[in-house]
């Protein structure tokens, strides 16, 4: 093992120090029918993210699946240990690492147009599925005036209202599955869309706002006037330490980081729901994945940038700046 590989394993080791000192102690959780875990919130994760980030995929690997195995032992949750959760981690912080290598060389331009594509995709599938279902006549209440739901004929409506009804139709309990059907193929998509519209002004404000300069400016007054002084607005300390360091934009590691952090919290949400929390069959796996979902989200969005924050630090600091090569 060389020197390098050896300090970023010790600069590893520190990383997840701190993430089980913080699950440890400022952790928290959000009940979830009946399961006083269900949601778990805090910031530790941002620390096994950062190996990901700083080292490569399999050092992310490493402290993500170590991180979930030695954070049960040294505070269980209720319940067995569920190896298959650890394998997740391990699998997700293993894919965080290579999405940064792939995104991370990607142009501010090229990765916008790629969000701004897929926003307006979902965007537009959201709204196709909202005005479909809305001209055949199909509601959250469409079962309710229907005698018998599996005679319903559905060769006169267009494609998402026959996916819907032909998925629901024969179901034991059609007018409760309809909803949840409705909002996987309308709200999700919409909801989606919105995120990618607030994840591009956001992006866009940070950069514009950075492109002025911070600190003090020179201000030419006039042709035959002196030069002027001109002091920068009271919020450009805050934004040039939300600015990313390393081409000036939050997109990539904002991708890297909150879409990773949804599949892994889907696949562990799949895990609870079939497996662990046998209570929880009695809901739809939607009722289970979306507050989940939600929060996930909204820690990812604080992790981001935390992140930044972090890797300015090792910026700053030539010793773990020269690991990261």
């Amino acid at each position: 093992m060389t020197n390098k590989h050896l300090r970023r394993l010790i600069t590893t080791a520190v990383f997840l120090a701190i993430s089980l000192i913080l699950r440890m102690t400022v952790a928290g959780y959000i009940p979830l029918f009946g399961v006083a875990s269900g949601i778990r919130v805090g910031v530790h994760g941002v620390f096994t993210i950062m190996p990901a980030i700083l080292f490569g995929p399999w050092y992310g690997a490493m402290a993500s699946g170590l991180g979930d195995w030695l954070g049960f032992l040294l505070r269980p949750e209720g319940g067995a240990w569920l190896w298959q959760m650890t394998i997740i981690m391990t699998v997700g912080g293993f894919v965080r690492g290579w999405a940064w290598r792939v995104l991370r060389g990607r142009s501010q331009v090229g990765t916008r147009s790629v969000v701004a594509a897929a926003t307006v995709l979902l965007l537009a599938f959201g709204g196709f599925s909202m005005l479909q279902l809305h001209q055949d006549g199909i509601n959250s209440q469409f079962y309710e005036n229907v005698e018998n739901p599996s005679a319903v004929d559905t060769s006169q409506m267009g494609y998402i209202s026959r996916l819907l009804i032909s998925r629901t139709q024969n179901t034991a309990r059609p007018y409760y599955f309809l909803p949840r059907r409705m909002a996987e193929v309308v709200h999700a998509p919409l909801g989606a869309g919105a995120f990618g519209i607030a994840l591009l002004g956001l992006d866009f404000y940070l950069t514009k706002k950075m492109a002025k300069g911070e600190g003090r400016k020179l201000r030419i007054v006039g042709a035959n006037s002196t030069p002027q002084i001109q002091q920068a607005p009271w919020y450009s300390g805050l934004v040039s330490k939300l600015q990313a360091p390393w081409n000036g934009s939050i997109m990539p590691l904002a991708l890297t980081i909150i879409i990773v952090s949804l599949l892994i919290n889907t696949a562990n949400s799949v895990l609870l729901w079939a497996v662990a929390m046998p209570g929880w069959r009695a809901f739809p796996f939607t009722y289970i994945w979306l507050p989940r979902a939600v929060a996930a989200l909204l820690i990812s969005i604080v992790n981001v940038f935390i992140a930044v924050f972090l890797m300015k630090v090792c910026e700053r600091l030539p010793h773990l700046k020269a690991l990261t090569k």
